[in-house]
């Protein structure tokens, strides 16, 4: 599809892979001892698991913290579809977690989680036992192929990108390489990671291609019969610039895929295609059912809407997996993260928590290159009622400076984060 060759800057791409981290993450040889009252285990080095380490240790320096994560390095979803269509170099998007060990004293375990005891409070990893006294489990997502199982062969040739890391750089690798004239964009039915991801993505592939002049047709297949979020705004899109060389299919479902003969079978007919992107739908990961969180047949773990803590004491769910009435996004995960670090804090310092009852979610999406439109939304718990207010503003006129907000919104995040 792109007339120009894109590589990934190596300083970047090498210094994010995660090579700097090895001399700070906790070694193999290391047998870690009894929980002592003060150890916070937390499984996840996404968006909220990264904020409830950093902040515990920031609240509670005696604190013991371990973060859990399976990859070298963290890599941003937000703005990643920025990186397929050129806007930013893959290296932005990349952090190690060095800076959370050497200027905050957490234990960094590069490894993956395959099992955890709740009732001996024990975390399995392929190296060995963790013990704990609070758990945070932000483990994000896991393509649901029960749900539909077309999505499942496609993944090996088509990825959905979906996940942070190599799925992107894939994804990207083909986009560069693609010269036929079909394109294919999937939406599952909601709830799913991101709401306005698809969409975005899609419109920032139209608006790329008519950038380059490539005689592209887009066919966006949506389980859902509207954007779920800044309808306006997208639509406006697609019926003043996208509509000639995009279909906008609504209520759809994907029966099946054969990505050999590059065929997809729907509620509405059959397309052929050079090109996809299948997405599919999502749930939270299999271990939360496997441990005895979710039960069988849940997509998502329920919580205290107010303290994301499970039905197991001081075990929380934050993040994509959880089911609460904050969308599944970075942002809402690192909001959630805050709190639950608060929460801990208070528990291990004997200290009274007074609740949070209003979460803000703040939500930007590329209509085209240079323009964007955005979503904030307040929700205020009520306590008695045990219901949620939703108070929204939605800004869907497209400019040059919410697209330069969305920036300075993901580094002020990433900052946060990582400083």
């Amino acid at each position: 599809m792109s007339k120009k060759s894109y590589t990934v800057n190596r300083r970047n791409f090498i210094f994010a892979s995660g090579l700097g981290i090895l001399a700070v993450s906790v070694p193999k040889s290391v047998i870690f001892g009894e929980a002592r009252g003060n150890r916070v285990v937390v499984v996840g080095g996404g968006y909220g698991g990264i904020t409830v380490a950093k902040y515990v240790k920031k609240l509670v320096p005696e604190s013991e913290v371990f973060l859990i994560e399976k990859n070298p390095m963290f890599v941003s979803c937000p703005l990643s579809n920025h990186f397929l269509v050129n806007l930013i170099d893959y290296g932005e998007l990349c952090f190690p977690y060095n800076n959370l060990v050497v200027k905050y004293g957490v234990n960094f375990v590069n490894d993956e989680v395959i099992d955890i005891d709740l009732h001996r409070r024990e975390v399995i990893t392929s190296r060995g036992k963790i013990k704990y006294d609070y758990l945070v489990l932000s483990l994000g997502i896991e393509y649901d192929y029960e749900e539909n199982p077309a999505f499942k062969e496609a993944y090996w040739s088509f990825p959905p990108a979906f996940k942070p890391g190599s799925e992107h750089l894939y994804l990207k690798r083909i986009l560069d390489s693609f010269e036929g004239e079909r394109f294919v964009i999937t939406v599952p039915k909601m709830p799913y990671r991101c709401p306005p991801a698809p969409y975005e993505r899609a419109a920032l592939l139209l608006s790329y291609i008519k950038q380059e002049g490539l005689k592209v047709h887009l066919y966006f297949i949506d389980e859902n019969d509207k954007p779920p979020i800044m309808t306006e705004g997208f639509m406006k899109a697609y019926e003043d610039f996208y509509k000639e060389d995009a279909t906008y299919l609504t209520r759809t479902k994907v029966i099946e895929i054969d990505p050999k003969a590059k065929k997809i079978k729907t509620t509405k007919g059959e397309i052929r295609f050079d090109m996809a992107n299948f997405i599919p739908p999502m749930r939270a990961p299999k271990l939360l059912e496997k441990i005895g969180i979710m039960k069988k047949g849940e997509k998502w773990v329920k919580v205290d809407p107010l303290t994301y803590e499970t039905k197991f004491k001081n075990v929380f769910v934050i993040g994509d997996s959880s089911e609460t009435y904050l969308p599944k996004s970075g942002y809402a995960a690192h909001s959630e993260g805050k709190v639950v670090a608060k929460i801990i804090s208070s528990r291990i310092t004997n200290k009274p928590w007074k609740g949070e009852i209003v979460h803000h979610a703040i939500c930007y999406a590329m209509v085209n290159m240079k323009q964007a439109i955005m979503m904030e939304v307040e929700y205020k718990y009520d306590l008695q009622k045990k219901k949620v207010k939703k108070f929204v503003y939605e800004d869907n006129t497209w400019k040059v400076s919410t697209a330069k907000r969305y920036y300075e919104w993901a580094r002020g995040l990433w900052r946060d984060l990582f400083t």
